[in-house]
C-alpha cells in the first residue's frame, strides 16, 4: 500500500506541514498588520508554540483570538485625530 493520505488527498505528513505553515503565516500576517501590544505578542507566541506542538485545535482558537483582538483595535477611533478632523470641517 502507498503513503497514508490526509485531508484533500495530501499525504498526512505534508498536511501537517502545510497546516503548520498556514497557521504560522496567519500569526505573522496578523502580527504585522497592526502595532503589537503585549497581549497580542503573547497570543502570537502561544500560537507558534501550539503549532509546533501539533495542537492545531488550540492553534486555531489562538489565531481567532488574536484576529478578534486586532480587528477590535482596528475599529477603535483615535479621539484626538477625530477631534482635529471635526474641528477642521466645522471651520470651513
Amino acid at each position: 500500500m502507498g503513503q497514508p493520505v490526509g485531508q484533500n488527498g495530501i499525504a498526512s505528513a505534508g498536511w501537517d506541514r502545510a497546516l503548520s505553515a498556514a497557521l504560522e503565516a496567519t500569526a505573522d500576517e496578523l502580527a504585522a498588520g497592526l502595532p503589537a501590544d503585549a497581549v497580542e505578542r503573547a497570543l502570537a507566541d502561544a500560537l507558534r508554540a501550539a503549532t509546533e506542538a501539533g495542537r492545531y485545535a488550540d492553534a486555531a482558537e489562538l489565531a481567532r483570538a488574536l484576529e478578534a483582538r486586532q480587528r477590535g483595535r482596528a475599529a477603535t477611533v483615535d479621539l484626538s485625530a477625530e477631534r482635529v478632523r471635526r474641528a477642521g470641517r466645522a471651520g470651513q
